[in-house]
């Protein structure tokens, strides 16, 4: 089974961090999993790869003398660099961090003790951080999620089966974020096939989400500039769904700062004097000119000129 990339920078942090002497790049490769290709020069573009990775993190990867005599050299991790000083909180901080632990339902609270007991010396939680009649549960055991997590950070294709009203299927799917909501865990990335960004329940995963190439080194894509989870699950219905239409509208300067506020989906463009425009996508027309007359005079249709004159035949509707 291939070693996932996540787990072989800590198998590696953990060699340099307890080796009592440099590690050479020859050991390294013979020991750690997912360093035991056949060639050499594959290995090494990938190390090299793993330790700007680690360095850029803020991990200390130093290369030194192996020996007295300097005929070989190694890495390693210096404990005095890695570990954080005392950070002498007090105690109301303190107070604070187990207050954060205990409204986290956790399936396995035992790491976060743990550090919480380092941080404090020892000290027991104060009786005020036991909460658990206020605990949340966010899921953290949810099969794939680690898998998830790991493709939205590095920006990489995942594939898995999944389960909808249509039936399940294969996707393939660029990952732009990863959210919690209402108890579910949702993965939000632009679905290849139908070239749309779509939302995805974890739990309706059907088997394993896999990275798509997980040898692949480096992002496999970009995420569009200004694009927003939050705006994303945030959009009303009429803008979901397939084949949408783009509609340019004007909020006037007295309507434009509560749609700024209230609609984190739509990206506005000042206008000058005359308030803001924004690109609207819309797959309902009906849907659509009723969020638009919501905003009453504060809201005008410019294109196209199909909604346009829809929305001036609702109004006379409307107008009796």
């Amino acid at each position: 089974m291939p070693v996932r990339k996540s787990e072989r920078l800590l198998n590696l942090i953990v060699m340099l961090l307890e080796t009592t002497q440099p590690v050479t790049a020859e050991q390294i490769h013979r020991t750690i999993p997912g360093y035991g290709q056949d060639s050499w020069d594959t290995f090494k573009r990938m190390f090299e790869r793993d330790k700007e990775e680690l360095r850029e993190m803020g991990i200390p990867v130093e290369l030194t003398a192996v020996d007295a005599w300097d005929t070989e050299q190694g890495y390693r991790i210096p404990k005095d660099r890695y570990y954080l000083p005392d950070l002498h909180l007090e105690p109301d901080e303190l107070a604070a961090l187990w207050l954060a632990a205990g409204l986290l339902r956790m399936n396995d609270p035992g790491p976060a003790r743990s550090a919480l007991m380092k941080l404090t010396e020892g000290a027991p939680p104060p009786a005020e951080a036991n909460l658990s009649w206020l605990t949340a549960d966010m899921g953290l055991a949810a099969p794939n999620l680690s898998v998830a997590l790991e493709s939205v950070g590095e920006k990489k294709k995942v594939s898995f089966p999944y389960r909808s009203k249509q039936g399940t299927r294969s996707r393939t799917v660029e990952p732009y974020g990863l959210t919690h909501r209402r108890g579910k865990w949702y993965l939000i990335g632009r679905d290849e096939k139908n070239e749309e960004v779509r939302s995805f329940r974890i739990d309706r995963v059907e088997g394993a989400i896999h990275l798509t190439h997980p040898s692949r080194p480096g992002p496999e894509f970009e995420i569009p500039e200004g694009f927003s989870v939050q705006g994303y699950l945030d959009r009303p219905p009429f803008v979901q769904g397939s084949l949408p239409e783009k509609a340019i509208v004007r909020f006037d300067h007295s309507t434009s700062w509560w749609v700024e506020r209230s609609q984190p989906w739509l990206r506005l463009e000042p206008d000058g004097a005359l308030g803001a425009t924004a690109e609207v996508e819309v797959a309902d027309d009906s849907g659509f000119i009723s969020w638009l007359l919501g905003f009453g005079e504060g809201a005008e249709v410019l294109e196209p000129p199909r909604l346009r004159e829809l929305t001036r035949k609702r109004l006379e509707e409307i107008c009796g």
